[in-house]
């Protein structure tokens, strides 16, 4: 074993401290876990490779879009993820966030370089940086999409445009 991928962020939250992403419900004290889980992987010679989910709100079960942003800003005002405009959802009620909006963009490289910032983190691994199936964002589409891509290539796009972002920030930083 020479690396430990470990999830920080999965639906829109955090595994650890944040000021941006409301606390998980996965974790079940206000212990600081990550920074023990990261000193004990170094302490053996172990790679920590923080994973995270980057859209993802909730995989099904949604309903309301604005409930489910009164919720995230009850528990952190600061989230992206508190203004129901940022959201998409399909039929099966899964929610992510807008990966089409550039402040939602901004939002996860923020998120993301929070992490690098506070954390000894070797790596960052995405898990379901894609949209799901069956949400509709042809408004922001329509918004963003000046060279008239098709859906697949637009959508590709956005998620190209996070990427870069995030790369750029990191080099930066």
């Amino acid at each position: 074993l020479n690396a430990l991928i470990y999830h920080i962020r999965i639906m829109n939250d955090a595994l650890y401290p944040s000021k941006l992403n409301p606390k998980s419900n996965y974790m079940t004290t206000n212990t600081d876990m990550l920074e023990w889980v990261i000193e004990e992987c170094h302490n053996r010679g172990i790679e920590f490779h923080a994973w995270m989910n980057p859209y993802r709100v909730m995989s099904s079960g949604g309903s309301d879009l604005n409930a489910i942003a009164n919720n995230i800003k009850n528990k952190c005002p600061n989230n992206i993820g508190s203004n129901p405009d940022n959201l998409l959802m399909n039929s099966s009620g899964g929610v992510i966030l807008n990966p089409g909006l550039p402040e939602v963009r901004d939002f996860i490289v923020e998120t993301c370089m929070e992490v690098i910032k506070n954390y000894d983190v070797d790596a960052i691994h995405f898990d379901d940086y894609s949209y799901i199936t069956g949400v509709h964002d042809t408004s922001t589409r329509e918004k963003y999409n000046p060279d008239g891509l098709s859906l697949a290539d637009w959508r590709r796009h956005q998620v190209d445009l996070f990427i870069k972002q995030l790369s750029d920030e990191m080099r930066a930083y």
